[in-house]
C-alpha cells in the first residue's frame, strides 16, 4: 500500500510538472494582445479575447502550418513555432471563451 501511494505521489507531480502553464506562456503575447488579450496587436489582428478556445487553437496551428494569417503570418510563425500542442491549447484555456 505505502509502495502504491508512494508511486501514485510521483506520477502526480511528474505530471503536473509537464502540465503548460497557459498564463506564463501568455505573457510574451501580452506585450502586442494586451493582459487580456483585449488590443488588435500592432493594428492588425483580431482582438483575442473574443475568439473561442478552438478559434485560438485553429488560428495558432495555422500559423504554424502556413494555412492563417495575413499581414502578420511571418511575425507569428515566429511566435508559434516553438511551442507545444500541450502550450498552444493551455494558451488558449487561458485567454479564450
Amino acid at each position: 500500500m505505502k509502495k502504491t501511494l508512494i508511486t501514485l505521489l510521483v506520477a502526480g507531480l511528474g505530471c503536473s510538472t509537464l502540465m503548460a502553464d497557459g498564463a506564463a506562456l501568455y505573457k510574451k503575447c501580452a506585450g502586442c494582445h494586451g493582459a487580456n488579450g483585449e488590443k488588435v496587436a500592432l493594428g492588425k489582428s483580431k482582438v483575442i479575447k473574443d475568439m473561442t478556445k478552438q478559434e485560438i487553437v485553429d488560428a495558432m496551428a495555422g500559423y504554424k502550418n502556413g494555412t492563417y494569417g495575413g499581414a502578420m503570418k511571418g511575425l507569428m510563425l515566429g511566435q508559434v513555432n516553438p511551442l507545444s500542442q500541450s502550450d498552444i491549447e493551455a494558451i488558449a484555456e487561458h485567454i479564450g471563451k
